[in-house]
């Protein structure tokens, strides 16, 4: 049996990776209260159903206490457990509710919007450490779904790598692990020929491959 769990802060894409999930061929559950995974996830595998997937978020704050536990036990018993977490920068998250004119989840007459994000990171901040985590902020709706059903596919029994180019003026991704920072490379983008080009292509293969520091830096 393998159980997916989608968790993250409101506006992150968890209904999207949840359709995607349920496109897929899982039985999904969505907003499940922390304290009722473990009968929850009996119950199906009873009925024998082989892909299970639950959104836990914030709203279940207070038994979100007992999440971790429940994880090590559900591994335990010999289940496939996957912990996926969504999340965003705060003006992402900002711009997506003011655009779509919804309520936080955790919104009431006390709180403003910022105070609900911040809130909520709080709230999840442990289930965010047990979890394979993605930043959606600069993704596209498409491009979470990709990523998600490459989440599925995950063989955990492989290193995944995963490289992404970046410009320094918009910042480091909030997901990398290890950052090279090439900018005392030449750049092929100040070649008129070639600033049109990517690095996939030839050209800038090949202008690349002529410099010395290029080849220093790949030895």
């Amino acid at each position: 049996m393998q159980l997916i769990v989608i968790s993250g802060l409101a506006g992150s894409g968890k209904s999207i990776a949840l359709t995607v999930l349920e496109d897929s061929g899982y039985y999904c559950v969505d907003n499940l209260p922390a304290n009722l995974l473990q009968e929850v996830i009996l119950y199906f595998k009873k009925s024998s159903h082989p892909r299970i997937a639950v959104s836990i978020d914030a709203r279940s704050r207070k038994t979100l206490h007992l999440f971790p536990k429940q994880m090590a036990d559900l591994k335990q018993k010999k289940i496939d457990v996957r912990l996926l977490f969504l999340e965003a920068k705060t003006d992402t998250l900002v711009k997506r509710f003011s655009e779509t004119r919804r309520r936080h989840p955790l919104s009431d007459d006390q709180l403003t919007l910022l105070e609900c994000i911040q809130l909520e990171r709080e709230i999840l901040a442990k289930v965010k450490d047990l979890a394979h985590y993605i930043d959606t902020s600069d993704l596209s709706a498409s491009s979470l779904r990709t990523w998600v059903r490459d989440f599925i596919d995950l063989d955990r029994s492989r290193l995944t790598l995963l490289f992404q180019s970046f410009g320094f003026k918009h910042g480091i991704p909030l997901d990398a692990d290890i950052m090279f920072d090439v900018r005392c490379l030449p750049n092929p983008f100040y070649e008129e020929q070639l600033k049109s080009l990517t690095g996939t292509d030839d050209a800038v293969i090949e202008y690349l491959s002529r410099h010395v520091d290029v080849n220093r830096m790949f030895d």
